[in-house]
C-alpha cells in the first residue's frame, strides 16, 4: 500500500515539474495519437477524446471551472425524455452528478478540513433531516424503486446548490459572482422567449409554447423569473455606485417583470405583490406572526371544509368548467370556480385528502402521488383533463408531501421553512453590514415567493426552480456562520 502510494506521488511530481513547453507537446502528440485512431477506425468518438481530456483536466485542476460553467448552462438547460419513461435535463443534471460527485470526495478525502459549523446550522440540520426522511419512506413505498430515484434526484439537487457553495462563497464578491453568472444566461433566455412571444402578438393561446423547449412550461417560465427578481434587485443595490451597472440591472427587472406579465401565469403575477409585502414584513420584524396566522388560518381552511364534508359544495359544473383561451376570462372563471387548471386542482386535492387519511404517517412514498391518485378520485370534481394525459401531479408540494411522505414529512419540510424564514430575519436584524443584509433580504424573500407558489405548484425538483430555493437557503447558512465567525462588518477591496 505504501509503495504504492509512493509510486504515485511520484508520477504525480513528475508531472507537476513539467514545464509549459513539454506539456503542450505532450499534449499535441497525444490528441494525434486519437485523431490518427479516429480516420483508421472512421469513428468520431476519437476525435472528442483530446477535448474531454482537456476539460477532465481543467476540472482536476480547479473545480470551480465546472459549477462556473454550471451556473451558466442552468437557465438554458432542456427537459430531455429517454425510454422506458426517464427523463433528465441537458446539460445541467450531467453537470450535477459531476459535482455531487467531487462534493463526496472532497468531504472524504479533506474531512480534517470540513467547517461542522455549517453542519450544525438548524437549516442544515433540519435539510438533511428532509432527505433522510425520504429515504425512510421510500423503503416502504408503493413504487420503491420510483422513490429512490426520487431520492438520488433530491441528493444531487441539494449538494450542488445548498452544500456546495459553503466552500464556494466566502465573500459579497462571490456571491455577486454566482447570482451574476445565472443573471446572464436568464436574461438571454428571456429575451429570447418575449421574441418569439412577439411574433404571435403575446397572445395568451400561445404563452405555453413560445417557451419550449427552454422553459417545461409557461409555468416553470414566470416560477423562475419570480424567484430570481429579488437577487437581481439586490444586484442593483450593491452595485448603486456603478452608474452603468445600475441602469442594466434596472433593465433586468424591467424585462423580468414584462416576462411575469406576458407569462400570464396567476400564481406569478401574485407573487410579484407577496414579494414585496416579504420585504416589509422582515423588515418590520413580522415574520413570526407571520408565521403563526398562517399556520392559524390553515387549520381553520381545512377544518371548515372536511366538516360534515364541505368541501363538496365546491364541486365544479362539468359541463362549464372548460378552458379558456382569453386571459380575461380565465381570471374570471378562476373567481367563478369554473376555470379547468383550478378545479382539475382541486379534483387532485380532494383525492390527496382522502389519501392521507388512508395512510397519515408514513405516506405512499415520493414521487408516488401519480401512480396511486386515481382510486381515491371522486366523479364530483372530475373535469375534461382528470384522465391526466400530462402524468403531472397533486399541484400543491405541501399536500404532496403529506400524501407522499406523511404528517411527518410535512412537519419536517414546513419546519425547514419557517426555520429559514425566522433565523433569516434575525440575521437580517443581527448583521451590521449592509451589503450583507442585501444579500440575506433577497434570499428571504425568494423562500416566501418560492412559499407561495407551492401552494399551487409542485416543481421544486424541477430543473431551474429547485435550484434557487437551495441556493436561497444555502446562503441564509453562510452568512449566518460567517457572522456568527466574525463579528465584525465583512469588507471587500474589489467593490
Amino acid at each position: 500500500m505504501v509503495r504504492n502510494q509512493g509510486v504515485v506521488n511520484n508520477l504525480l511530481q513528475s508531472i507537476y515539474s513539467l514545464n509549459a513547453k513539454q506539456v503542450f507537446a505532450c499534449a499535441i502528440g497525444i490528441a494525434s495519437i486519437f485523431f490518427c485512431a479516429g480516420i483508421f477506425f472512421e469513428q468520431v468518438l476519437f476525435f472528442l477524446i483530446p477535448f474531454l481530456c482537456v476539460g477532465l483536466g481543467f476540472i482536476i485542476w480547479d473545480y470551480r471551472i465546472l459549477y462556473i460553467l454550471f451556473l451558466l448552462t442552468i437557465p438554458f438547460s432542456v427537459e430531455i425524455y429517454l425510454p422506458n419513461g426517464l427523463g433528465t435535463d441537458l446539460p445541467s443534471e450531467p453537470i450535477m452528478l459531476a459535482i455531487t460527485g467531487i462534493s463526496i470526495l472532497l468531504f472524504i478525502t479533506k474531512i480534517k478540513e470540513v467547517d461542522y459549523s455549517y453542519l450544525y446550522n438548524p437549516i442544515t440540520i433540519l435539510l438533511i433531516l428532509h432527505i433522510c426522511w425520504i429515504g425512510v419512506t421510500s423503503i416502504g413505498a408503493q413504487h420503491p424503486i420510483v422513490s429512490f430515484k426520487y431520492l438520488l434526484a433530491k441528493i444531487w439537487y441539494v449538494v450542488p446548490f445548498f452544500f456546495m457553495p459553503f466552500k464556494l462563497i466566502q465573500s459579497h464578491l462571490e456571491s455577486k459572482k454566482a447570482i451574476y453568472l445565472l443573471l446572464i444566461p436568464l436574461m438571454a433566455a428571456v429575451l429570447w422567449v418575449l421574441i418569439r412571444h412577439a411574433g404571435y402578438n403575446f397572445s395568451f393561446r400561445t404563452s405555453n409554447t413560445v417557451v419550449y423547449p427552454i422553459f417545461r412550461n409557461h409555468v416553470s417560465y414566470a416560477a423562475i423569473l419570480v424567484m430570481f427578481l429579488p437577487f437581481v434587485y439586490a444586484l442593483r443595490q450593491l452595485d448603486i455606485q456603478n452608474k452603468t451597472r445600475k441602469i442594466l440591472l434596472s433593465l433586468c427587472i424591467l424585462i423580468l417583470v414584462i416576462g411575469i406579465y406576458f407569462s400570464y401565469t396567476r400564481a406569478a403575477q401574485a407573487s410579484v405583490i407577496i414579494a414585496i409585502a416579504a420585504y416589509w414584513m422582515i423588515k418590520w420584524k413580522l415574520t413570526k406572526p407571520a408565521v403563526f396566522a398562517g399556520v392559524i388560518g390553515l387549520f381553520l381552511g381545512v377544518g371548515y371544509l372536511v366538516n360534515n364534508k364541505k368541501y363538496l359544495d365546491y364541486a365544479p359544473n362539468y359541463q362549464s368548467t372548460v378552458s379558456h383561451f382569453n386571459y380575461d376570462n380565465l381570471l374570471a372563471a378562476t373567481y367563478k370556480l369554473e376555470d379547468i387548471s383550478t378545479m382539475e386542482r382541486v379534483h387532485r386535492w380532494v383525492a390527496g385528502g382522502r389519501m392521507l387519511a388512508d395512510k397519515p404517517l408514513i405516506g405512499f412514498g415520493p414521487a408516488n402521488f401519480y401512480n396511486t391518485y386515481q382510486d381515491y378520485t371522486l366523479n364530483e370534481f372530475q373535469t375534461y383533463v382528470s384522465n391526466n394525459p400530462e402524468k403531472s401531479g397533486i399541484h400543491n408540494y405541501y399536500l404532496m408531501m403529506a400524501v407522499e411522505q406523511g404528517i411527518f414529512g410535512l412537519l419536517i419540510f414546513l419546519a425547514l421553512l419557517i426555520a429559514a424564514l425566522i433565523r433569516g430575519e434575525a440575521l437580517y436584524h443581527r448583521i451590521k453590514d449592509e451589503k450583507s443584509k442585501i444579500i440575506v433580504m433577497a434570499a428571504l424573500i425568494c423562500i416566501v415567493v418560492s412559499c407561495s407558489i407551492l401552494l399551487i405548484n409542485d416543481m421544486l425538483e424541477a430543473d431551474k426552480i429547485g435550484p434557487i430555493f437551495f441556493f436561497s437557503l444555502s446562503l441564509l447558512v453562510v452568512y449566518d456562520v460567517i457572522d456568527q465567525k466574525t463579528k465584525v462588518v465583512l469588507t471587500d477591496t474589489n467593490y
